[in-house]
């Protein structure tokens, strides 16, 4: 008989108790911290050797168990161990960036379906072999990384336009930039970057703000580098970012010193974002230039 571990926060026991005794009665054996965990027992130790002994993990997925460090922690250990993960969706939230590519369940309306197919799917991934049931479980990671940031964005607002105008950038950049990165947790982002006398210098950021993704390019940090350690280079850049956005919305002059932010969706037309690009692109050019000529 399979058995699942139960990742939760204490603030749901209604609804981990559902889960958990309507997979007991699918004939799945749970371990869930509630039932599992003797007392004087030592919790940490029972929690790590409760997720080795169970043959995958279930998250029941709400506010309080999207925010909870702990919640986070048993998914990348699982992670690590290579146990697939499952979520069930208890409540309407946003996806925390380590759970975006991950089967979930939905048991907020109709919670008998929902947990239907959170039986079929575990029964399913248990029945794979070793390299099949390893798919996708390299995208369980708190970091941003390719494969859960796009997701991701996609949940924000304008996440549509926003995911395809940031997948776009990303991938133009890696070809005219010496690294594209990602970072960040609470505020997940890429970074592209060209080396400047052997120097990593960031010469535009994509942000998964939660309330406007963003493409940014700061200005401030380059002013360090020759052309636009004079204003003047610095303030024609803005004069053509501002090209890019409404009149009420443009920069004031002062932005010129600092990190001039576009929210993507005024990147959605094709030609906004050729534009951006040929502004980007100029300015590396110019930028690269300068070094050489040291």
């Amino acid at each position: 008989m399979p058995k699942v571990f139960i990742s939760h926060s204490n603030q749901d026991s209604d609804e981990t108790s559902y889960v958990a005794d309507s997979l007991k009665r699918a004939g799945i054996g749970v371990w869930v911290d509630f039932e599992n965990i003797r007392g004087g027992a030592d919790w940490l130790c029972e929690i790590q050797a409760g997720i080795e002994r169970c043959d995958a993990v279930v998250v029941v997925l709400s506010a309080a168990s999207a925010s909870s460090v702990w919640v986070e922690r048993e998914c990348l250990y699982a992670w690590q161990l290579n146990k697939p993960v499952f979520t069930a969706l208890v409540a309407d939230i946003l996806i925390p960036l380590h759970l975006i590519n991950i089967q979930y369940c939905d048991i907020r309306e109709r919670p008998a379906d929902g947990m239907a197919k959170l039986v079929k799917s575990i029964h399913s991934a248990l029945e794979y072999d070793e390299a099949a049931k390893q798919r996708g479980i390299a995208t369980i990671s708190r970091e941003p990384v390719e494969a859960n940031f796009f997701p991701f964005l996609e949940q924000l607002s304008d996440g549509d336009i926003a995911a395809l105008a940031a997948r776009d950038l990303f991938h133009w950049a890696r070809g005219v930039a010496d690294e594209v990165a990602f970072g960040g947790v609470t505020k997940p982002g890429f970074h592209a970057r060209i080396k400047l006398n052997r120097q990593l210098v960031t010469v535009f950021s994509v942000w998964a703000y939660r309330r406007k993704p963003a493409a940014q390019i700061p200005l401030d940090l380059l002013a360090a580098r020759k052309p636009f350690d004079r204003k003047r280079v610095r303030a024609a850049t803005l004069r053509q970012l501002n090209q890019l956005l409404p009149k009420a919305q443009r920069f004031k002059a002062g932005k010129a010193n600092g990190r001039p932010t576009i929210a993507l969706h005024h990147l959605s037309s094709a030609e906004k974002l050729e534009t951006y690009k040929r502004i980007v692109r100029e300015m590396i050019g110019e930028l690269r230039a300068a070094a050489d000529s040291r």
